[in-house]
C-alpha cells in the first residue's frame, strides 16, 4: 500500500545538497548531469546493454523480458495510468533517445521532448527520422529545472527515472505544475532510497550517476503536494528494478568485446554496488500519478 504524504516536506539530503557542493538555489547539476550522457563510453552502454531506445527502468511481469521490451511495458504501463484524453499535447521533460515520444506518437499524442543531453537529443531525432516521425515528434536540448514553455501550455508531463539527476527535486515539480493546464497529468517514474536505507550503499550505488541517495516515496510525495500537484496514484515496484539490474549485469558480460575494456570493468563494478544496494532493500523504485487541480 502507497505510503501516505506527510503535511509538510521531511528534511532530506536533496534539500541540503546544494548547500553541501557549493550551488546556489538557482544553480542546479544539469551540467554534470548533460557530461554524463555526452560521454561516449556511456552512450555505447546505453545502446548495447539498455536496448538503445529507453533509458529507464523497465517492466517485468513474465520475467523473460528482455531490457528493451520491459522498458517499452513500462512506458506503455505508465501511459495506461496517466489515463491520457485522445490529442493530448504531452511534453517528455527528460526523454533520452526518445522511445517514449514514439511510444505517444503511435498513440496519436501530440509529443515533444527535452533533454539536458546533447547526445540523447541527437540521438532521438534521428530513430525519430527513420520511423518517420521527424515531422510529428518535436526534440530539443532542454532543462526540467527551467522549461521554456508557457504557464498553463501542456495537458501532460512525462518524466522517467530522470528526477533522481537533479539537485533541486522541488524545483522540476515545481516547472511541472507551472507548464501543466488546470486537469493537467503528471505521469512519473524514478529511483528511490527505501525507507531506514544504508545512505552509504546508496550513495556507492549512485555515485555512477553523480548524485547521492536520500530521498525516499515519501519525500517525492511531499515535494509533489508543495508545489501544488495531488498525487492520485503511488505504486512501488522494487522487483522491476531488481530484475532489470540483474539483466544489465549480463548483458554488459554479452558485450564485452564491443565496449572498451576500461569502460567495462567501469560498468560492471557500478552494477556490482547497485545489485548489492537492491538486494539489501536499500534502494527502490516507483511510480506516480500527479495532477494539477482543475
Amino acid at each position: 500500500m502507497p505510503d501516505q504524504a506527510p503535511d509538510t516536506i521531511s528534511t532530506s539530503r536533496t534539500a541540503c545538497i546544494a548547500g553541501e557542493t557549493g550551488l546556489s538555489r538557482h544553480e542546479t547539476n544539469a551540467s554534470a548531469a548533460a557530461a554524463y550522457y555526452n560521454d561516449d563510453a556511456v552512450t555505447a552502454f546505453y545502446r548495447l546493454c539498455w536496448g538503445g531506445s529507453d533509458i529507464h527502468i523497465g517492466r517485468y511481469d513474465s520475467g523473460a523480458e528482455t531490457v528493451a521490451q520491459a522498458a517499452t511495458a513500462m512506458t506503455r504501463y505508465l501511459l495506461s495510468l496517466a489515463d491520457l484524453k485522445p490529442g493530448s499535447r504531452v511534453l517528455d521533460i527528460a526523454c533520452g533517445y526518445g522511445g517514449t515520444l514514439r511510444e505517444l506518437a503511435g498513440h496519436g499524442f501530440h509529443a515533444k521532448g527535452i533533454d539536458i543531453a546533447e547526445a540523447c537529443v541527437e540521438e532521438a531525432r534521428r530513430i525519430n527520422a527513420e520511423a518517420g516521425l521527424a515531422d510529428r515528434i518535436g526534440v530539443e536540448i532542454g532543462d526540467f529545472h527551467n522549461i521554456d514553455s508557457a504557464a498553463d501550455s501542456w495537458d501532460a508531463c512525462i518524466c522517467q527515472d530522470s528526477i533522481i539527476h537533479s539537485s533541486d527535486r522541488p524545483q522540476v515539480f515545481a516547472e511541472v505544475f507551472r507548464v501543466l493546464r488546470p486537469g493537467g497529468v503528471f505521469a512519473f517514474s524514478d529511483i528511490l532510497t527505501a525507507q531506514k536505507a544504508d545512505l552509504t550503499l546508496v550513495d556507492a550505488a549512485f555515485e555512477r550517476l553523480g548524485v547521492r541517495g536520500g530521498d525516499t516515496m515519501r519525500d517525492y510525495r511531499a515535494m509533489a503536494a508543495r508545489a501544488g500537484l495531488e498525487i492520485t496514484h503511488a505504486e512501488e515496484r522494487r522487483h522491476d528494478i531488481e530484475a532489470h539490474y540483474d539483466r544489465l549485469a549480463a548483458q554488459l558480460r554479452q558485450c564485452t568485446s564491443s565496449l572498451d575494456p576500461q569502460a567495462v570493468s567501469r560498468f560492471g563494478d557500478s552494477i556490482g554496488r547497485w545489485q548489492q544496494a537492491l538486494a539489501g532493500g536499500h534502494i527502490t523504485w516507483a511510480c506516480f500519478i500527479a495532477r494539477k487541480p482543475a
